[in-house]
């Protein structure tokens, strides 16, 4: 293999990497999973030449590149990513963060103070709902955690829907993103996997229920009517402006554009 990559365990991720899977041995990229917030610590370190990392992480830092053409993404309800509150959004006073989660927080952040006039204190916490919610008005769960959660009798905030009602635009979740060790082979390897995975969706779905504990039929709506996986210019305005509010609420110190890598960018639409 000629690359290593790190890759978030959830579900979103796995048409994604289910290529490289299937090639086993001969696959020119091997692919390590973690939580994304221990992923950068595996890039920086020279472990790995990419990560499928939570985008706020291509935008804090000058330099990142980023894979053109293919990334976690939504049009509009994520399922996966959720706020789960014992009170209205708009009197929320306090969050518990999921631990393992960055851009999440962050945007969660971001909507309750643009949307509901409200700006928490918070605690980053393990995803469990219960724990949370002891000393805490609200919780966020990220992944197949967010999915699993019920939430019965708590408001329930999707992230993604209330990104699009606030702003109009896609959101982008996570990218695969490096440095010069991401070289155009390394992203147009990761652009063809992406498309290899939707020929190999069925077996994904198939698979999903083992893995997550999930019903089959939610890992199908999940994968085939929420994850949206291309990454092209509407898809690159939503990240910008991503950025944009993360600077403006003081959350990075200042947004920067990744740097687009691959022959993906000749093909996208």
């Amino acid at each position: 293999m000629r690359y290593e990559v790190g890759s978030v365990p959830y579900l979103n991720a796995k048409p994604l990497v289910r290529y490289f899977e299937d090639l086993g041995d001969e696959s020119p990229v091997k692919v390590t999973y973690e939580v994304p917030s221990r992923l950068p610590a595996m890039l920086a370190s020279g472990q790995v030449q990419a990560i499928m990392v939570s985008s706020i992480e291509a935008l804090r830092s000058p330099g990142r590149r980023v894979a053109a053409g293919v990334s976690i993404g939504t049009l509009s309800d994520v399922l996966s990513v959720r706020v789960f509150s014992k009170v209205h959004p708009s009197e929320i006073r306090s969050v518990a963060f999921d631990a393992s989660s960055m851009t999440s927080n962050a945007l969660t952040r971001i909507i309750l103070k643009d949307t509901y006039g409200v700006d928490p204190s918070g605690e980053a916490m393990p995803p469990d709902l219960e724990a949370m919610l002891v000393d805490h008005d609200a919780g966020v769960l990220i992944g197949d955690n967010g999915m699993r959660e019920e939430g019965k009798g708590l408001h329930i905030l999707d992230l993604g829907r209330e990104w699009l009602d606030l702003t109009g635009l896609p959101f982008v979740w996570a990218v695969w993103l490096g440095d010069e060790a991401l070289t155009e082979e390394l992203a147009d390897y990761l652009a063809l996997a992406e498309r290899e995975g939707r020929n190999r969706l069925e077996a994904v779905i198939a698979d999903a229920p083992a893995h997550t504990g999930l019903p089959l039929s939610l890992c199908r709506k999940y994968l085939t009517e929420i994850m949206h996986y291309p990454m092209y210019e509407r898809e690159l305005e939503g990240l910008r402006e991503f950025g944009r509010l993360l600077a403006l609420h003081g959350l990075i110190d200042r947004a920067f554009e990744p740097i687009l890598v691959g022959k993906a960018l000749k093909y996208g639409t």
